[in-house]
């Protein structure tokens, strides 16, 4: 009895353990699969069929776009900036005057710098697009409808939207009309920090960085303060290396002109605007 019964016993372990190593295994595969997609920047929300892999490569400039807008504090050419290090940066807060608070230049951040980024990908992209159909078409797709292009920036990833097109391919019975790419990016988190050290700005004239750090450890939060008035913020997600650098003016003190240089665009100047 009691061999049968360490027999049984022994089944029962053996039963475990092989479950046991099952679910190891599905753990393995399950983070191999997140592995994959996570150091994939520029990813669909499905298994790629081939107009998606095609369309896939047209969108690849957003890197070039992100990169460009987040050197300039949001704007591809800034409207009112600031020089600093040979790069123009937007005042996204200011105000020309003394002893007062600044205003707000973008109120809408995250749509302003959708459109930004949509302008600036958008003719090399349809250019690219139209290729592609050209070629679906000689593989035997047809191909119908004029392109659209749309960008949205979402906590984790920028989404884009190719619209307006109707595939069909009547041996397989495949159709498509819509294409959607996620490229992964922390710039919604620099967006949401800024967004609220420029409503300091704008209130109290000054936000403290500490303070950000400490809430958000995986951003850092730099200020250079210039002899102007105006203030240089440099925003890095650490992981990533996304960086977003802007301006703001706000209850500046009478003082020299010494670390940067003030522009505006058409030949307005600084003194004009005083004016």
């Amino acid at each position: 009895m009691i061999m049968r019964e360490g027999i049984k016993r022994g089944k029962i372990i053996n039963k475990k353990s092989q479950v046991t190593l099952w679910i190891i295994i599905a753990i393995v595969i399950i983070a191999l699969i997140a592995l994959i997609f996570y150091l994939t920047p520029l990813k669909t929300i499905f298994f790629p069929s081939i107009p998606q892999v095609e369309f896939e490569g047209c969108v690849e400039k957003i890197d070039e776009a992100l990169e460009l807008i987040g050197e300039r504090g949001g704007s591809m050419n800034p409207a009112l900036g600031y020089a600093y290090e040979g790069e123009k940066i937007e005042y996204l807060c200011y105000t020309n005057q003394y002893y007062k608070t600044c205003t707000m230049q973008q109120p809408l951040l995250k749509q302003h710098m959708e459109r930004e980024i949509l302008d600036y990908i958008k003719p090399e992209t349809l250019s690219c697009i139209e290729n592609v159909k050209n070629d679906l078409r000689k593989q035997g797709w047809q191909v119908s409808g004029d392109s659209d292009l749309n960008i949205e920036i979402l906590q984790d990833n920028i989404k884009i939207s190719i619209s307006g097109i109707n595939l069909r391919k009547e041996d397989t019975g495949e159709s498509y009309k819509k294409f959607e790419f996620y490229y992964k990016s922390r710039i919604y988190d620099l967006i949401m920090i800024t967004s609220s050290i420029l409503n300091w700005e704008a209130r109290y004239g000054d936000s403290e960085t500490t303070t950000y750090m400490a809430y958000y450890p995986n951003i850092k939060v730099e200020k250079y303060k210039q002899e102007d008035g105006s203030k240089v913020y440099k925003l890095t997600e650490r992981e990533s290396q996304e960086k977003f650098v802007f301006a703001t003016r706000s209850l500046s003190w009478p003082g020299g002109y010494g670390f940067g240089e003030i522009y505006t665009p058409r030949s307005l100047s600084l003194e004009n605007e005083k004016k």
